[in-house]
């Protein structure tokens, strides 16, 4: 488990309706959060609101996470009677994509069993390619065969290099409609024997950010 208690000064933070705890000393608007972060989008900041809503102080002891791709934080340690506070967590996407459930432990001196809080996090893909995989028979003709590849929308990406893992194939790039619309032709050069290939088709977004996304060719 890794721990974290340190305080940040936070981007976007997502926080859910009202759904109390009672019988605790601290009362939680909400226990989970779900949402989807940007494509190519670095960090997703919730935060978990609460109350103290018992007569003693309460203090965070500590905070775990399942993952290192999560951090937590308290916005203070010690919550007097009546007063609310914050849990952090700020979700890691890097190269991660598809559906993510973790957990955040918050451990009290209030005498009541640890509190879980669930972080879920759609992350999507930059772009999609259609088919990923090409596949030709040995002994066919080795007739020239496509990928498309788009963009997410609203996030405009510039295909400008592709790049082949074997030299029994060979790929052309073309641009159907700039930022939006691109189609990668690939066509083996020999039809003997069984082969693969991976393609990488390399770009940038308007931002800077260097992507790279792939496809692959096989004769069997």
């Amino acid at each position: 488990m890794r721990r974290f208690l340190r305080i940040w000064h936070l981007g976007v933070v997502g926080v859910a309706v009202f759904c109390g705890t009672f019988g605790w000393a601290l009362e939680w608007v909400s226990t989970s959060y779900e949402g989807t972060v940007a494509p190519l989008q670095r960090t997703l900041d919730v935060a978990f609101s609460f109350k103290n809503a018992g007569p003693q102080p309460v203090t965070i002891r500590d905070l775990q996470t399942n993952c290192d791709c999560l951090e937590a934080a308290p916005d203070r340690l010690v919550y007097q009677s009546g007063e609310s506070g914050l849990i952090t967590a700020r979700f890691t996407v890097g190269e991660r994509l598809g559906l993510y459930e973790r957990f955040v432990t918050v451990v009290t001196d209030d005498g009541f069993p640890p509190q879980r809080l669930i972080v879920r996090i759609d992350v999507p893909d930059f772009a999609t390619t259609e088919p990923q995989s090409l596949d030709w028979k040995v002994g066919e003709a080795m007739a020239e065969k496509s990928v498309e590849i788009k963009p997410a929308t609203g996030l405009p990406i510039i295909f400008d290099a592709v790049m082949v893992s074997n030299t029994d194939f060979v790929a052309r790039l073309e641009t159907v409609t700039n930022g939006t619309h691109y189609r990668v032709h690939i066509t083996p050069t020999q039809n003997l024997a069984p082969g693969n290939a991976a393609v990488r088709i390399k770009g940038s977004t308007v931002t800077g950010d260097k992507v790279v996304v792939s496809a692959y060719a096989n004769i069997q």
